[in-house]
């Protein structure tokens, strides 16, 4: 029997279960933190994030197996984190961005007539990252820092701070019962006809969904809770296997998975929709083949049966409660969508950005300055840049674009192909580490990877902090409870 196993037998120390529960509690605290949009909330994430590092890292009152308090410096957790790629790709991303807050080469002016931006001379030379000089509120180069910065901290307490698989299922659990929670508080608010964001904080969006002031947003949300809950539903139906269990807990996985799929089909987000319904379509193919592969180890009728009526009365719910024609009018004619697709506002803005990208290609403009410098390249496209044409006077009128609606081309804009670079290595690396040990869960962690990255193509989901948190957090946690696993079947 290996060291893995072994110690997956030991209590679990006051350390660890500290920065499960802190970890879970910022992950559970994303579905609620109104988007993380207002500073407050933010800030609470960051918070979150750093505490979860910290404690992962500092000397810490040793209470079990110890007749006495004593404090133990956590030296596997400092080799644990240094020996995670992933680490310094994110570390290095973040140092990039500091240098380019430390360094603004562009300021934004207020006048009677507005505000424009001006150049100015970078404190460390055009050469280096740079930034744009701008107030912290609405959004500038720390804010953007510290946003980042929030989701990071959390994926390196979590991976260095977690040596137990029922560790990081609390961290896991933790987000997707929360999750969960949110999707319900969406439902209601459409059953009550809710006027405001958790009936509570006005929103001059009216098309909000749970906690989200953008039901684009919240709905792509709801989709983590769809990969969470798959990974988790996978991971326990095989471990039930094994032990010859016919119940267990990946039938609430599968009764959460339809809820949430309920409230993205209420919420009308196309984009929700869709990739809700790709993940929904594979979950059901992968629990098909799960079952045939897993037949001859069956010993109730009940473990076939349970799925069934589950999967009835997920069935019946969309179909009672989910207006199907709402949707096919909210999706409308999408040939003719497709078609004129060169024409849509989205296209037009995502052209911009690219063009905004081309000219510091490499470095980028800096973090949150997408706002500030786009206008000088929508003005090129007169379809975005002004509010409508009138027949006398022309074209009239100003559009504001806080974000592209394309996070992955404002993110070359923004961090350049070097930061958008580090970026994109940091993610992937840990979602191809979840196959150390090959299976549904894996499997199906890449494909709600790969529909997230899809979906930020053409919204700007990345750009909630909460997402972008919850987004990081889920994707680490599912990876380390796959490979936590993988250890514990190479060691048997």
């Amino acid at each position: 029997m290996g060291k893995e196993r072994l110690s997956q037998n030991y209590p679990i120390e006051s350390r660890e279960w500290f920065v499960a529960v802190s970890g879970g509690l910022t992950l559970g605290f994303s579905a609620w933190a109104l988007g993380g949009v207002t500073t407050s909330t933010m800030h609470a994430l960051l918070f979150g994030g750093i505490i979860t590092f910290v404690s992962a890292l500092l000397p810490f009152p040793r209470l079990l197996r110890s007749p006495i308090a004593t404090l133990e410096f956590p030296y596997k957790s400092y080799i644990r984190l240094l020996k995670w790629p992933p680490f310094y790709f994110s570390l290095a991303f973040l140092a990039f961005l500091l240098i380019g807050a430390l360094n603004p080469a562009i300021e934004q002016v207020h006048g009677e007539d507005g505000w424009w931006v001006e150049s100015v001379k970078a404190p460390y030379g055009i050469d280096l990252p740079t930034s744009v000089h701008s107030d912290y509120e609405p959004m500038n180069a720390w804010r953007a820092l510290a946003s980042l910065t929030a989701a990071f901290t959390l994926i390196w307490g979590i991976w260095a701070g977690t040596t137990h698989r029922k560790a990081i299922l609390f961290v896991l659990w933790s987000f997707m019962l929360s999750g969960a929670a949110m999707s319900f508080a969406g439902i209601l608010q459409y059953l009550t006809k809710a006027e405001a964001v958790l009936w509570s904080f006005p929103s001059s969006n009216q098309h909000f969904w749970g906690s989200f002031f953008y039901r684009n947003q919240g709905a792509a949300f709801l989709n983590l809770v769809l990969v969470a809950a798959g990974v988790l539903f996978f991971y326990h139906a095989r471990k039930n296997n094994e032990i010859g269990r016919s119940g267990g807990p990946h039938f609430l996985c599968f009764f959460l998975f339809a809820m949430a799929v309920t409230s993205i089909g209420l919420a009308l987000s196309r984009g929700g929709i869709l990739f809700a319904t790709v993940l929904s379509l594979i979950f059901l193919f992968l629990i098909g083949i799960h079952v045939l592969r897993s037949i001859d180890q069956i010993r109730s009728i009940w473990s076939i049966m349970i799925p069934v009526l589950l999967l009835v009365l997920g069935a019946y719910t969309l179909v009672q409660y989910v207006d199907l024609d709402a949707i096919e009018k909210r999706f409308g004619d999408v040939g003719a969508s497709i078609e004129n697709i060169d024409k849509e506002a989205r296209t037009f803005s995502t052209k911009a950005t690219w063009d905004m990208a081309q000219d510091r290609l490499w470095l980028g403009w800096g973090a949150g300055s997408f706002r500030y410098i786009f206008p000088i390249y929508q003005k090129e496209y007169p379809e975005i840049f002004y509010g409508s044409y009138h027949k006398k006077k022309g074209w009239i009128g100003r559009k504001m674009y806080r974000y592209a609606h394309n996070d992955i081309v404002q993110f070359v804009a923004e961090f350049g192909l070097i930061g958008s670079g580090l970026l994109l290595l940091t993610i992937t690396w840990i979602v191809l580490s979840a196959f150390r040990l090959p299976g549904f869960s894996a499997l199906f962690l890449l494909v709600g990877f790969a529909c997230s990255m899809c979906h930020a193509f053409i919204e700007f989901i990345f750009s909630s902090p909460a997402y972008w948190l919850a987004f990081t957090g889920t994707i680490a946690s599912c990876a380390k409870l796959l490979q936590m696993e993988a250890k514990r079947r190479i060691s048997v």
